[in-house]
C-alpha cells in the first residue's frame, strides 16, 4: 500500500505538476484554489487537517495549524482545540497564546 502510494506521488510530481503548470497560470490556479477552499465546510476543513498533519514534520505542521488558527476569526481558540492533538503540549502552548 506505501509502495503503491509513494508511486502515485511520484506520477504526481513528476507528470501531473510540470503538466499543470506548463498549461495554466497562477492566476488560474490560485482561482481553482479559491473556490475549492469556499466549497469545503469548516468542519471537513478540520477533518483534512487531523488526517494530514500527523504525518508533517513538526516545523511545517506548527506553522499550518498558525496559519489556521490566524484566519479563523472567533473561531481561534475552538480550532486549535481542534488541531492540537496533533501537537505537542509544547507547540500548543506557543500556539495558543496570543489567541486565548
Amino acid at each position: 500500500m506505501i509502495s503503491a502510494y509513494l508511486a502515485h506521488l511520484h506520477l504526481e510530481e513528476t507528470v501531473a505538476m510540470p503538466a499543470l503548470w506548463q498549461y495554466t497560470g497562477e492566476e488560474e490556479l490560485s482561482a481553482a484554489l479559491a473556490a475549492f477552499r469556499s466549497s469545503r465546510t469548516p468542519e471537513e476543513t478540520l477533518t483534512d487537517l487531523r488526517r494530514m498533519l500527523p504525518a508533517l514534520p513538526p516545523a511545517p505542521r506548527a506553522a499550518i495549524v498558525r496559519g489556521v488558527v490566524e484566519n479563523a476569526p472567533g473561531r481561534a481558540d475552538e480550532t486549535l482545540a481542534a488541531v492540537s492533538t496533533t501537537l505537542s503540549p509544547t507547540s500548543v502552548t506557543h500556539l495558543s497564546g496570543p489567541h486565548t
